[in-house]
């Protein structure tokens, strides 16, 4: 089998298996199954919710944003796609999420409320956005001044010549109340008697009830002693809690320990806030260098290309990578029609009848059947771009020159200038692009050679940075 079928059975295989992966999660249009936009969902913020972030209900995918849009009064409204099986009712809307700490975002949808009707395709529902970060740093803050302030009143209250007079007075008003008491009760110690002669028949009356309180105690004596001791059980657990709960307000009060220092100490406050400040630059420092690892950008291909004069076909795989905009790198691996060449050169001394020696040199031609490589460097400038490097394992230059938004483009490439007859390897093409992800391409190869020269015809699959971002996890959690 030669390199030619080897990597058009390579190309079907893996074609076959990127089509069942496109048909399981429906992001592509096909048969018929496309997605349709049944809501728009407007937030007053959609800061790191991108075009294409993933829908949710309950937890589960159920569609993607196809768009965002700004509306007059500022506010933001992402167009969403569901699956055919979704429905919206009156109540529902939406809510901006993470998957986990520093995940994606999504929208996490809310139904509504089954009992009630159906909303229409392209209802508008509200949406809501969770508490940034920067808000939760600025109530601990306030949280942080009003435990000072609280602290700040009870030490300026209690302490000082102006606490102990107010500790003073009240002692001052203890002993004159006790005064008052001991007139009173000079001016009514008849009344005192009869009161002291009720607490004794009351006293008796208590007598008697603790006798029976005695008999019944010893009728369930066993009940009662676990109750007591459950009791003082209880009791000791009060007072360990309350003593543990003295020492914690003590060590504050006196700027023991973190709270007492955050509490009493203002350069503890003030590390804090620090530190707060340093967690939120770290963490849009690692948010920055995710998005610079998001903008590498991937760009995949196979194509196939038959010559109707020569009847030779060759196949290709393809992988551009754009780290930057205006700058990309592109390597292809290529079923070479009649295998790769080599060129070799043989010299060798010899003499005709006897006389002087002379060099003979000799060229000779083979051809291994080989994969073909190349690997080049491409800029664009606006509609323009130049490629340089190895086409076919050759040297080589080419430009493309893109039209009507990107879906036509006309290209010319020429590599392979050390050939026998002189004439260098030349193709121009043109390439359309559909809408989806088959292109097709046409054109003449080996254009200034007449021997070789031939009309072309190709086709193949591209996808896109964002179809392969979508394609990947689904591969993987295909994988056993």
């Amino acid at each position: 089998m030669n390199a030619t079928a080897k990597i058009g059975l390579f190309a079907m295989a893996v074609l076959i298996a990127l089509a069942v992966l496109v048909l399981k999660i429906e992001d592509l249009p096909f048969g018929g199954r496309a997605r349709a936009a049944t809501a728009e969902a407007v937030f007053k913020d959609v800061a790191g919710l991108d075009d294409k972030s993933t829908v949710r209900i309950a937890g589960v995918r159920v569609g993607r944003i196809d768009g965002i849009r700004l509306l007059p009064d500022g506010t933001a409204v992402a167009r969403l796609l569901f699956d055919s099986d979704v429905e919206l009712r009156e109540g529902a809307y939406g809510q901006v999420k993470n998957l986990g700490l520093l995940g994606d975002k999504y929208v996490d949808l809310y139904a509504g409320d089954p009992a009630k009707p159906v909303l229409p395709k392209g209802a508008r529902i509200p949406g809501s956005v969770p508490v940034e970060f920067d808000q939760l740093t600025k109530l601990a803050e306030e949280i942080g001044n009003d435990v000072k302030q609280l602290t700040g009143a009870l030490s300026s209250s209690l302490g000082g010549e102006t606490g102990e007079a107010k500790i003073n007075r009240i002692v001052d008003n203890v002993g004159a109340l006790a005064e008052e008491l001991r007139a009173l009760v000079a001016e009514n110690r008849a009344n005192v008697d009869v009161t002291v002669a009720n607490l004794k028949e009351f006293s008796s009356s208590i007598r008697e009830t603790l006798a029976r309180l005695d008999r019944i105690l010893d009728e369930n004596r066993p009940g009662v002693k676990g109750s007591v001791e459950n009791i003082e059980e209880l009791s000791a657990k009060l007072k360990t809690s309350a003593d543990n709960l003295s020492s914690i307000t003590g060590k504050i009060d006196k700027g023991e320990g973190t709270l007492g220092k955050l509490v009493n100490d203002e350069t503890s406050h003030k590390n804090l806030n620090e530190a707060l400040t340093s967690i939120k630059t770290g963490v849009e420092e690692l948010r920055t260098t995710l998005t610079r690892i998001n903008r590498i950008e991937l760009d995949l291909g196979f194509y196939g290309e038959y010559a109707t004069r020569t009847e030779e076909s060759k196949g290709a795989f393809r992988i551009d990578v754009t780290p930057r905009e205006g700058k990309f790198y592109r390597v292809e691996l290529l079923g070479l029609p009649n295998g790769r060449r080599y060129d070799e050169t043989y010299r060798y001394e010899t003499s005709v009848d006897g006389g002087p020696p002379s060099v003979v040199t000799t060229k000779v031609t083979r051809t291994e059947d080989e994969f073909g490589l190349s690997a080049q460097l491409g800029y664009r400038f606006k509609d323009t771009t130049l490629r340089a490097g190895l086409i076919e394992s050759r040297g080589g230059f080419a430009i493309d020159q893109h039209l009507l938004k990107d879906r036509l483009q006309l290209t010319a490439e020429a590599w392979d200038f050390s050939r026998d007859d002189g004439d260098a390897q030349v193709k121009l093409y043109g390439q359309w692009q559909s809408r989806g992800a088959m292109f097709f391409r046409a054109g003449v190869t080996d254009v200034i050679n007449p021997a070789g020269r031939s009309f072309f015809l190709g086709a193949g699959l591209r996808w896109k940075d964002e179809d392969i971002k979508t394609l990947l996890p689904a591969a993987i959690g295909m994988l056993p």
